[in-house]
């Protein structure tokens, strides 16, 4: 009877995450979809990031803006920067390989996690982590599949991607040892809304209506994403919910084939596999025992 609650509660982080992860993947969707109604993909990140700020705004209203002092600003914007720049190559992968490679390319994060870490923070990386990283490397290289020497752009892109997340994922760690979340995604979203300001005025796009709300629509699934995660993260530890982060790749596959008839082969699916074993083995033991990491990676 005593394990009741603890129950419900995992159950409650596990299929908030799974949402959240959901809604995750509908963004990239969204940014696709914006594409084809004619909008240039500059205009629609800052769009999204624009709508997304306006939100953080109204959440911080509510507080009569109290929580837009941060701790540390240094980290906020390089959290901030490295997210969107991020995103900006994740969605520029998207138009040169599969949705699916790319973000499972940018979901590569883990594994440069330790690495980063290991640079950054002076951690020791036990030969476990390695282990993980070294089974991820494969993974990549799996659906990579470089021809002879040279590597696709839109691979490298995507790779790209998938380290400056990593590196957004380690600035995140410390930040939320003294900021909210409320603080993050305010100083998140204003980064990213100016950093893709000259973007969005180089690429200003009047596509049809659909582009307008695929494009707005990407900065509230942000949001509805990020609160979806940090409510997970209340109920579950990091440890427990971060082979779950995985799914995203699983749905954006799922929708890729659905929506734009991408089906992957098999070495895709077996890379797919490989890199997810990889990062969960390097995400997991580098967490083991570090309770001051035990929170949101994503």
């Amino acid at each position: 009877m005593e394990s009741k609650p603890q129950d419900q509660s995992l159950a409650k982080g596990i299929v908030s995450a799974l949402v959240g992860l959901f809604f995750l993947s509908l963004i990239a969707v969204c940014v696709k979809l914006a594409g084809k109604t004619g909008a240039q993909l500059g205009w629609i990140v800052f769009m999204q990031y624009t709508a997304a700020f306006a939100l953080s705004l109204l959440l911080s209203a509510k507080d009569k803006f109290r929580n837009i002092r941060p701790a540390n600003y240094p980290l906020e914007i390089l959290r901030g920067s490295a997210g969107v720049i991020s995103f900006l190559l994740f969605a520029a992968a998207m138009t040169e390989i599969p949705m699916v490679d790319a973000s499972l390319l940018q979901n590569t994060a883990p594994i440069f996690i330790p690495i980063i870490g290991l640079v950054w923070l002076k951690d020791v990386v036990e030969k476990r982590i390695w282990l993980g990283i070294l089974i991820g490397f494969i993974g990549i290289v799996l659906i990579i599949k470089p021809d002879g020497n040279v590597f696709k752009a839109g691979d490298l892109i995507g790779l790209a991607s998938g380290i400056l997340l990593a590196i957004s994922y380690v600035a995140m760690r410390i930040i939320t040892k003294s900021d909210g979340f409320k603080t993050i995604l305010f100083y998140f979203s204003l980064s990213a809304m100016i950093l893709s300001l000259p973007l969005g005025i180089i690429y200003w796009s009047d596509p049809p209506i659909e582009g307008w709300l695929y494009s707005l629509a990407g900065g509230v699934l942000l949001v509805a994403y990020l609160n979806m995660q940090q409510y997970s993260y209340k109920h579950t530890e990091a440890s427990k919910l971060s082979p779950f982060n995985y799914f995203v790749v699983i749905y954006i596959g799922l929708m890729d084939w659905w929506l734009f008839g991408h089906v992957p082969d098999t070495l895709t699916i077996i890379g797919i596999a490989v890199v997810s074993i990889g990062g969960i083995i390097a995400i997991l033991k580098h967490e083991e025992g570090k309770k001051e990491l035990k929170h949101t990676w994503h």
